[in-house]
């Protein structure tokens, strides 16, 4: 993951149109992928997932607030709203208690894909083992045998 140095979000048209190149290249493989966004690239749709014995995908979506920079995006998994404590208002991971303190620490170096790698990879490798295990949530391969 790259280090940015382009410290603007939306509110700062110029510079967050220098910062968006950058971040275009970090989202890349999400296109790559069939994500896509809004016209103004501050909404973002597309699959992530988590293997467990099977793979488990899941529709994904990110949102770049206007407050950006100085708040990190929003990531949902849909999928998952209120299944558990930390998946809340259609899917949003809570990201406050430790992530928040880390994004706030690394402005501008932080760019739209550590909430992914170090938001969303670690969230759904402590959640999704435990709803399987509750029953809670099924392998969709299982599901349909």
């Amino acid at each position: 993951i790259l280090a940015l140095k382009t410290n603007a979000g939306p509110q700062d048209w110029e510079l967050w149109v220098q910062r968006l190149k950058k971040e275009y290249q970090s989202l890349i493989w999400y296109v790559e992928n069939n994500k896509n966004s809004n016209k103004v690239a501050t909404r973002w749709f597309g699959k992530c997932w988590y293997i467990h014995d099977l793979k488990c995908d899941f529709d994904n979506e990110f949102e770049i607030l206007i407050t950006y920079l100085t708040t990190a995006p929003e990531t949902a998994v849909p999928e998952l709203d209120g299944k558990t404590a930390k998946m809340y208002r259609g899917g949003k991971i809570c990201l406050m208690d430790h992530f928040k303190s880390l994004w706030a620490r690394n402005i501008p170096k932080f760019e739209l894909a550590h909430p992914m790698a170090l938001g969303l990879g670690p969230r759904l490798a402590v959640e999704i083992p435990v709803l399987i295990q509750k029953g809670v949530f099924q392998h969709k391969e299982k599901c349909n045998q």
